[in-house]
């Protein structure tokens, strides 16, 4: 399938964010990447990774699941380290069916529901959204070429 160019994109350069890897084990990951000077990692509260839980939609049904995020700064950009531990979500379903690796690219927006529309009268597919505590987000099935996924959250 060939896209019509997308028009008001929210895949705008200045929004890229953070590229998520889903890991099998988020602490063993985060020692193996320091090791390598890659990090450090950490949240704002100072902990090595956070578990929060989310409730949202995977495949149009609704879902509750729940993740250990850890992110690093890398350069302008951060990459987010996601540990699946608990219900239904994409990630999980990523880590069963390819394993552990690169999942998704990923945007700032400030409406997320509004981008949501704008892409869905594109025919480009949510996956699955959702809220946490802190923020709002959808990941978009773009992957028809180069298995890419694209998350946009709020800011």
């Amino acid at each position: 399938m060939v896209l019509k160019k997308l028009e008001n994109s929210p895949f705008k350069p200045g929004e890229y964010h953070h590229v998520g890897v889903v890991v099998r084990d988020i602490e063993k990951t985060i020692e193996h990447l320091t090791a390598l000077g890659i990090g450090s990692f950490g949240m704002p509260d100072g902990s090595p990774y956070i578990e929060e839980s989310f409730k949202g939609m995977l495949h149009g049904r609704p879902a509750e699941w729940k993740l250990r995020i850890s992110n690093a700064k890398i350069g302008d950009s951060e990459l987010e380290l996601l540990e699946p531990c608990g219900g239904e979500s994409a990630l999980q379903e990523f880590l069963d069916s390819r394993g552990e690796g690169l999942h998704h690219i990923g945007y700032l927006v400030d409406d997320v529901p509004a981008e949501m529309a704008k892409l869905d009268e594109h025919g480009i597919e949510v996956l699955t959204s959702g809220a946490g505590e802190k923020a709002s987000f959808a990941y978009f099935e773009t992957g028809a070429v180069g298995g890419i996924i694209i998350e946009v959250r709020s800011r």
